[in-house]
């Protein structure tokens, strides 16, 4: 044993009390037996088995009274190894610390005898009991490595290094627990290769949950690598001697049904992703909480289960402040638009998912939605891929209306909210050009959408002319609302002149300017003007002439 002070008080206990056994044996007592009611094949009596351990058992009283008895319950005591051993045999565990070392001595000595004819100390039988105790009281964070069986995963490599010191192999290629290799509850068939996650242990107590995390990571990494159904099974195990193994339950939950193929070009390519991820920092925040209620969309059993998980993922780390306030189906469509789905179908399919998770919530039929949620799950995998690995920025709000603002807003965005840009002159300044198509002065919020009207009409409040909101988006395609705002004064004003109603006799030039789409509606015509009046003059008194 490893724990030098506990072999040496076990050997003298073993010793002291081979010598008064034996001397009960001598003095009279007598060591009952059983008959086995199955002879042997090549005789014709009955065996007789002798109860040896049950001998020791009952002479408890005389072995607590041995001098080495006293030294051994407090090495056992100290190296708190008693309640172990005695719950791997089914033996009661006292609640006092003292009386759970004193009764672990007693069940050992016991063992230490079972089946023998004699109690005469053995050191070959000795050397055996004291290495199963060592085995079986042994911590698992002091093994070197902690193995857990993957469950759904298919690929024709029989190992895959990853990092960090955790690989994927398969079961037939390294010693483990029967458990572990079992087909049941791992998504295969019994004929089919059943594969383990090997995570190195460091030093240290807490070396075994370490080691855990690290297997629990490589499900979240294979998750956000590619589709399909991937996850730990219930138990990882340590070896803690020769063909002795410990197991600790891994909290993983149960695993969506399918199976998560891997060929051996993505078995590279998912140790390359990995290795990348590896290198990066951890995910935090918001982008933290995404991964994380991502992860818990995966383990449901199938896409739509996932649904409400993943479009909470989306809202963290879409559904805040940025340069341009889109709607959430709108941030996501800039960043999952793909050759499938450009960037307003995909935005039509998020709004449909939305109204399906809605749908769901009121207890609507859910079948028809599996398509459009495995579409959805895929198109978040993207997006939080893309973020952990540092294509995107850690602001998915700001890449995502960045994305927009590049690209330009298409046919079908129909609302927009755009933040008031103030600018501090004090005084109106008129452009001397005319301002790029899509850019309105306004001195209010203004919102692009299907209902609006066709042109600008100044609205009826006063507004202080000292702030100036920009609309920083590009106007919708053909087909859809234009707004299109230019300075009008600048159509209107003849040159060296004031302003002035501008129906001056004889400026047809000007009135030519007057007579255009774009600033017709301001100044409206009566069918019975009479344009052959030049002007009004005025008397100082105030009387027209």
């Amino acid at each position: 044993m490893r724990d030098r002070l506990l072999n040496d008080a076990l050997t003298r206990l073993a010793a002291e009390a081979a010598i008064r056994l034996s001397s009960l044996v001598a003095g009279g007592d007598q060591i009952p037996f059983d008959v086995d009611a199955d002879s042997g094949d090549d005789s014709l009596f009955y065996s007789y088995r002798p109860l040896t351990s049950e001998y020791v058992l009952g002479r408890e009283v005389e072995l607590r009274g041995l001098e080495a008895f006293g030294p051994a319950r407090d090495a056992v005591a100290a190296a708190a190894i008693a309640p172990a051993y005695l719950e791997a045999r089914g033996e009661p565990v006292p609640a006092d610390p003292g009386e759970r070392a004193a009764q672990m001595l007693i069940v050992f000595l016991a063992r230490l005898w079972d089946g023998s004819t004699e109690l005469s100390l053995d050191h070959e039988r000795l050397r055996n009991a004291l290495s199963v105790l060592e085995a079986e009281t042994r911590g698992v964070e002091e093994a070197d490595v902690l193995i857990a069986p993957l469950v759904g995963l298919r690929m024709p490599l029989p190992r895959l290094q990853l990092t960090h010191g955790v690989k994927i192999v398969r079961a037939d290629a390294i010693e483990a627990p029967v458990e572990a290799k079992l087909s049941g509850g791992m998504g295969r068939a019994a004929w089919e290769p059943q594969f383990l996650a090997v995570a190195e242990q460091g030093e240290g107590s807490e070396s075994a949950e370490a080691a855990l995390q690290q297997l629990r990571e490589l499900i979240s990494v294979m998750h956000l690598f590619k589709a399909g159904s991937i996850g730990l099974g219930p138990h990882a195990f340590a070896p803690t001697g020769e063909d002795r193994w410990s197991r600790l339950p891994t909290g993983a939950p149960p695993t969506r049904p399918g199976s998560y193929e891997l060929s051996e070009e993505e078995a590279i390519q998912l140790a390359e992703f990995a290795g990348k991820l590896e290198s990066r920092p951890d995910p935090d925040g918001a982008l933290a909480w995404a991964v994380a209620r991502f992860e818990l969309g995966c383990g449901r059993d199938s896409a739509l289960e996932g649904l409400s998980d993943h479009l909470l993922a989306l809202r963290a780390v879409l559904d805040g402040h940025g340069p341009v306030g889109a709607s959430l189906p709108m941030r996501a469509s800039a960043l999952i638009a793909d050759q499938t789905f450009d960037r307003i179908e995909a935005r039509e399919q998020i709004e449909h998912a939305l109204e399906l998770e809605r749908s769901l919530m009121n207890g609507a039929a859910s079948t028809p939605g599996l398509a459009l949620a495995t579409w959805l799950e895929e198109g978040v995998r993207r997006i939080l891929r893309d973020a952990a690995l540092g294509e995107l920025s850690t602001d998915l709000n700001t890449a995502a209306d960045e994305t927009l603002i590049a690209s330009g807003l298409g046919a079908g965005d129909t609302e927009i909210a755009v933040a008031e840009e103030i600018v501090e002159p004090a005084a109106i300044v008129v452009p001397d050009e005319i301002p790029a198509t899509g850019e309105i002065a306004v001195s209010h919020q203004t919102r692009v959408g299907e209902n609006a009207a066709h042109h600008f009409e100044p609205p009826e409040e006063e507004h202080d002319m000292n702030q100036e909101t920009r609309i920083l988006e590009p106007i919708p395609d053909e087909g859809e609302i234009r707004i299109t705002a230019t300075p009008w004064l600048d159509e209107v004003e003849a040159p060296d002149s004031t302003l002035d109603f501008p129906a001056i006799e004889g400026d047809l030039q000007h009135r030519e300017r007057i007579d255009t789409p774009r600033v017709r509606h301001l100044f409206p015509v009566p069918e019975d003007a009479d344009w052959e009046v030049g002007e009004l003059k005025y008397d100082h008194y105030g009387h027209a002439s």
